[in-house]
Order: C-alpha cells, then structure tokens, then sequence
C-alpha cells in the first residue's frame, strides 16, 4: 500500500488534532517523566503532549516513512521512531503516558495490543485512546455503497480495508479486565465543511485511502471520488449559509495502572 500523505492530511489538521486536545486535558497526570505517542502522524498530536508536558521525554512513534520524516522537519528535537506500533514494543522500555490519537483503528487484534500496552506502563501510568466510531457514518456508508456498485465493484475484488472498527463497549469489556480506573466516553463534533468536495477530500486521506490505492490511473481516483461527492449531497444536507455540517464522533478511553488488578479482586 502506498505511503500515507502528509499534506493531504495535515489540510483539516485544526478539526483532526482538537480530539487529541481534548484527550489530553483529560489525563489527570502531573509530571509524567516518558511519553510516547502511538501513531503520531505528521506529529501534531505530539505536539499537544509536548506544550502540556514540557519537561518530560517525548517520543513519536509512526508506521509511515513520510509521516515522520514531517513530524522530525517540524521538530528534530522529539525522538521520532519509525515502526510499528502494533509490533512488540518492550525494547522501548517502560513508560508514565502512552498515547494514541486516531491510529488504533489501523491495528488489529486490540485484545492483545491494549494488554500489551498496558503491560508496558509505569506504576501510575496512563493509557490514553481516541478512536474515530465511523460505523455509523454517512461518509463510510456511502462509500461501500459506491465501492459495491456495478460501476466499481469489480476494481476492489478482495479488498481489504484495514481498518477495526468497534463501538465503546467493545473497548470497555477489554480494559475493565485491566484496571478498575477505567473512563470511557464519547465525543460528537460537528465540523463545518464548505463543499461535498472538502468532506471526499478529508476522507481521501484516511478511510477511502484503501479504495484509491486500488485505483491505478489517476483518472479513476477523480472519477471515483466525484461519484462519492455526488452521493454525499444526499445524506449531507445545506445549511442556510449554504455550508455543511459533517458530524463525527470519536470514541475516547483511559487506563490508569494502579497495581495487580483482576475483575475478581474488584468483586
């Protein structure tokens, strides 16, 4: 699969890092000494860590070349690791926050990487999650209804889109097991968007990427994208100023690790 795209993806970065802002003024933790920032992107969202934590050891972790080569060109003095965050991460070593902003959905088997991230907390460490809930949406709706059309369906045989999506109670049967400082929430944000066009284009860089890495030629990718667009005028009404308003909710969750815990030490 090609490379992500920075700047494709950094052109909503304001509505893309206000959840990870939002993560952050929630972790009740002092002076955590490392941090480390799971699929950190283009680094906006370390960013946040570093302006609410300054002092601490920040490191941004990311599976893609291009994404971390932009994180280390915007800030060389953040430790900026290429790897995969679902891989086994022990040789990193220990740390007091371990944060993920949007990127779990890319991983699989949660069971296994939220124990394993857990496991690599200090003592009074703090997992923190963000997680778009796209099951639901519009945007994703319609696009495997486009994506399963007679015009397109035969471009994607075997497609596979990579990405998990589960619901908070999913995530809550898994960390409740972990810890009994557990929170979950969910937040809806409603971005305004000024065309039907900006929503395919927000979503041509993460969700609908799979689908246009499929698509060879170039003139496939526009054709394929302004299908969606005509689609989206359906389910995505004009308001009166003429814009549009795009609701995304995002899933948030946070662990804290006190000492030994089981659901049956906590009954």
């Amino acid at each position: 699969m090609p490379d992500w795209n920075p700047d494709l993806y950094l052109e909503f970065e304001r509505e893309r890092t206000q959840p990870s802002i939002d993560l952050t003024m929630k972790i009740m933790l002092d002076q955590p000494r490392r941090i480390i920032d799971l699929g950190c992107g283009p680094g906006n969202s370390t960013k946040v860590l570093k302006a609410r934590w300054p002092q601490a050891e920040i490191a941004g972790l990311d599976s893609s070349k291009t994404m971390i080569a932009e994180a280390r060109a915007k800030d060389p003095a953040i430790e900026w690791i290429c790897a995969d965050a679902s891989s086994d991460l022990s040789r990193l070593g220990s740390f007091d926050l371990i944060f993920s902003n949007a990127a779990l959905q890319w991983m699989p088997n949660h069971e296994r990487l939220l124990q394993n991230l857990f496991n690599m907390l200090n003592t009074g460490g703090v997992l923190a999650v963000q997680v778009p809930a796209t099951a639901r949406m519009p945007v994703r709706i319609e696009l495997g209804k486009l994506a399963g059309s007679d015009k397109w369906k035969g471009r994607f045989t075997g497609l596979n889109p990579g990405v998990s999506i589960h619901g908070p109670e999913f995530y809550y049967d898994i960390v409740c097991g972990l810890s009994a400082e557990v929170e979950v929430w969910e937040t809806r944000y409603f971005h305004v968007m000024n065309t039907h066009a900006a929503i395919v284009q927000w979503y041509s860089s993460t969700g609908m990427r799979p689908y246009l890495d499929c698509l060879q030629e170039d003139g496939l990718r526009a054709e394929f994208q302004t299908d969606l667009e005509h689609a989206l005028k359906d389910v995505y009404p004009l308001q009166a100023d003429g814009k549009i308003l795009f609701p995304f909710t995002r899933i948030f969750f946070t662990i804290k690790k006190r000492s030994a815990y089981t659901r049956e030490s906590a009954s």
